[in-house]
């Protein structure tokens, strides 16, 4: 009987080991997850941004719309309350387009129904600073997929569905100097800034996985402490994918409706 139960002991032991080495670390998981997101190439998001002083609920940006992560495109529908109704925004070829809601019309130089702004020359103005453009921009829900593939550090908070649809929920560490914007020569600079005002290259985000192991929500919440002559802030964004893998085209819009505001923007 007790070699019976040695026998037994050793088989479970065994068996546990086997199924140890089949299994996957989380940052595994994670890294994995990724890249199988980045394979379906696209998908269609919907993103909630909110800023504002630490502690408060801050003022709230949300979208939606379809996107294209490997060639960097999306067209969206993002509602701003003090701009009332929602606004489409494109990105595609580097620029980011937005049609001119009527509440600031006579704002923008031209009277074209759209205006635009390179990406590039975005990330270098220093109007709001890198928070909100590399940590919350809601005219750019692409930025929290990109970062994840700076990933460091993970673990498994465990299962936990999204909208219904069953997922594992990862608490995940990115260090912003490995990311691809940080590979960038036109992004670093604004990489370089926000970890300086944020007081470390380490971001912490937030994500869950699917059952077809595709990333299924992200979230993150960056805050620049107090400094003199600018509060603290603080920014929260989660952004959801689904339907990976559908037809998405992206087109700007015609040249002669559109005013290029980057001039307008005071340089980094």
């Amino acid at each position: 009987m007790a070699r019976r139960s040695g026998v037994l002991a050793v088989l479970v032991l065994l068996l546990a080991l086997v199924a140890g080495c089949g299994s996957e670390d989380p940052l595994t998981e994670v890294r994995d997850a990724v890249g199988r997101t980045y394979e379906q190439r696209t998908a269609r998001v919907a993103f909630t941004s909110r800023t504002g002083p630490p502690g408060t609920p801050g003022t709230e940006v949300t979208g939606s719309g379809v996107a294209d992560l490997v060639a960097r495109s999306a067209d969206t529908t993002v509602t701003v309350p003090l701009l009332g109704g929602g606004t489409r925004v494109l990105l595609v070829g580097g620029q980011l387009y937005a049609q001119v809601p009527p509440a600031i019309a006579l704002l923008v130089p031209g009277g074209r129904p759209w205006a635009s702004i390179a990406l590039d020359r975005l990330a270098a103005a220093t109007l709001g600073g890198p928070l909100p453009q590399l940590a919350g921009t809601p005219t750019d829900p692409l930025q929290q997929v990109a970062a994840l593939q700076g990933v460091t550090e993970a673990r498994l908070v465990g299962p936990e569905p999204v909208d219904g649809t069953p997922t594992t929920h990862y608490a995940a560490t990115v260090d912003l100097l490995v990311t691809p914007a940080a590979a960038d020569p036109a992004q670093r600079p604004a990489i370089d800034r926000l970890v300086a005002q944020i007081g470390t290259n380490r971001l912490p985000t937030d994500c869950w996985v699917d059952e077809q192991g595709l990333l299924r929500r992200i979230a993150q919440t960056t805050t620049a402490p107090e400094r003199p002559g600018r509060p603290a802030t603080s920014t929260a964004v989660t952004v959801d994918l689904t339907e990976h893998g559908l037809p998405v085209t992206v087109a700007p819009p015609p040249a002669d409706q559109v005013t290029d505001i980057g001039a307008l923007l005071p340089a980094g």
